[in-house]
């Protein structure tokens, strides 16, 4: 009714009603090319948000993945710090060992060497035993040939005194002043090695202990080199 009634009696639009139509359509005309352009700029917006979304996803899986990485990593570092302590502990364990071991061979050396010593002395007493056996045998041979017969003297090549033996039946009267007597059955352990025993009977008569002391001298008196009761004599 309003078209109708701005109509001028003709078939023809009034001017008004197509300026105000070309109004309206510069306005829609200006509105699609805003809206438009508005579109473009936010569908290439949501291109590069897009674009963004995918590399954050491959950031984020990368992101991901390191972590996986570095969770392994340290969970390997965890396990090798682990690893490290316990040999750590088995090697200061070792070196108290080592030093335990160190302080037990000087031990054992020091040991040694008093072993060394010690075995070194048993063979330098033995040695001297040794000799000491000897020079008793050679003792008891000499004692054996002091107080041995002449007979048994001349008998044993061994025993062959360095000078002649005189026999008893050459001997001639000799002064008092060179005849030493020596009782056997005193001598002893000096002589003999052995304690002194008495060999005579219980009721025997016996010496009197100064003549195995002293010089026996007097006039007259006739030297047997066997007596009786078991005294020998010997005359130099």
């Amino acid at each position: 009714m309003g078209i109708d009634s701005m109509r001028v009696g003709t078939g023809r639009c009034s001017p008004l009603l197509v300026g105000g139509l070309f109004i309206v359509c510069l306005i829609l005309i200006c509105n699609w090319w805003t809206l438009s352009s508005e579109n473009l700029e936010l569908v290439h917006q949501i291109d590069e948000l897009n674009e963004q979304l995918k590399i954050s996803a491959e950031e984020k899986d990368q992101c991901v993945t390191l972590r996986s990485k570095l969770e392994q990593r340290y969970k390997q570092m965890e396990d090798d710090i682990a690893y490290l302590h316990v040999r750590l502990e088995k090697q200061n364990d070792l070196e108290k060992k080592n030093d335990e071991l160190k302080d037990s061979i000087a031990i054992c050396k020091s040991e040694l060497d008093s072993l060394n010593i010690l075995d070194a002395k048993r063979k330098e007493n033995k040695k001297l035993q040794e000799e000491l056996d000897r020079v008793k045998d050679e003792m008891e041979k000499l004692t054996l040939a002091y107080n041995a017969p002449a007979n048994n003297i001349k008998s044993n090549p061994t025993l062959a005194p360095t000078r002649k033996v005189v026999d008893a039946s050459q001997l001639h009267l000799v002064r008092d002043s060179a005849i030493r007597i020596s009782v056997a059955g005193q001598r002893g352990l000096k002589y003999h090695q052995i304690p002194i025993l008495p060999t005579d009977p219980p009721g025997a008569v016996r010496l009197a202990p100064r003549l195995s002391v002293t010089m026996l001298k007097g006039r007259g008196t006739f030297l047997k080199i066997q007596g009786k009761k078991g005294t020998a004599m010997k005359i130099y």
